[in-house]
Formats: structure tokens, C-alpha cells, sequence
């Protein structure tokens, strides 16, 4: 990522960053509005109505783990990024999630979710759109690496 993009992401990543459990909130919302199906895979609240979701503590702590991740990783930015650091920290979110069974289409639903909520949070432009989804290229290329990984017993 060029030095333009590393600043259009941590500019943009101040409003989300400010209230973690909110914004984690406001993208599992999202995700599980889109692709109910989705929400089925979380034993801790799925038993839950969608409007009840944000008040249960067990759903603001998944959420506000989603953001401390990118948090992490955003901090990295112009740093270590792409560095054995980050792959270690995505390679383990890849390693926990395929232990619950959770499929590549499920993590392109969510990544899908993402966007759709920083794009209306932080009003993001083209350019920043675009820094995003590079952003996220390179995290679900760790992820989807590391699940293939694990689907071949390699890890």
C-alpha cells in the first residue's frame, strides 16, 4: 500500500475506532440483516431477535473484538505491514473461525458488510473506497490462505 492509501485508512478509521462496540455492532447488524443465515454460526446469541442483538453483552464483545483486530492491523499501517505480525494475527482469526466451521462465503459476506458500513460511517470517496478494499484484499488473502491451509491439513 502506497503512502496516500495508509492515510486515507487511518484518517477514515478515527470515526469507526472512536466507538468500537458500536461500529462492531453496526457491521454485525449489517451482516446478519444481509445474510441471516449467518448468524445461525454464533451459539452464544443466536437464538437472539435481531433488535435485541446490540444490548447482549456476548454480541458487543464479538464486535468489539472485529474492531481491535483492524485497530491492530491498521496500526501496523506504514510499519510492519505485511509483515509476519500480521499474518500471525489473521492467520489465528483464519485458524479460530475454521474450527467453527465458518466458509469463505461467509467471510466475503461480512467483508461485503464492512464496506457497506464504513462507506456510510466515515462517507468514504472513491479513492478511500478503494484503499479499503486493498486493505482488505490483503487481509483475506491471509485468511484464505491460512483456511486453505488448514482444509489440506498443512497447519
Amino acid at each position: 500500500m502506497n503512502n496516500d492509501e495508509v492515510y486515507e485508512i487511518k484518517k477514515t478509521w478515527e470515526i469507526p475506532a472512536a466507538t468500537p462496540a458500536e461500529s462492531g455492532a453496526a457491521i454485525l447488524l449489517t451482516f446478519f440483516k444481509k445474510y441471516p443465515s449467518n448468524l445461525e454460526k454464533f451459539s452464544a446469541f443466536k437464538d437472539l431477535p435481531l433488535d435485541e442483538l446490540s444490548t447482549n453483552a456476548r454480541f458487543r464483545a464479538h464486535a468489539t473484538r472485529i474492531i481491535k483486530v483492524f485497530d491492530d492491523s491498521i496500526s501496523m499501517l506504514g510499519h510492519d505491514w505485511a509483515g509476519p505480525k500480521l499474518e500471525e494475527m489473521w492467520s489465528k482469526i483464519a485458524t479460530t473461525h475454521f474450527n467453527r466451521q465458518i466458509e469463505k462465503q461467509s467471510f466475503n459476506e461480512l467483508k461485503e458488510a464492512i464496506l457497506e458500513v464504513l462507506t456510510a460511517a466515515c462517507n468514504l470517496n472513491q479513492k478511500q473506497t478503494e484503499a479499503w478494499m486493498k486493505l482488505l484484499d490483503v487481509v483475506y488473502s491471509i485468511i484464505f490462505t491460512s483456511l486453505d491451509k488448514l482444509q489440506n491439513g498443512e497447519q
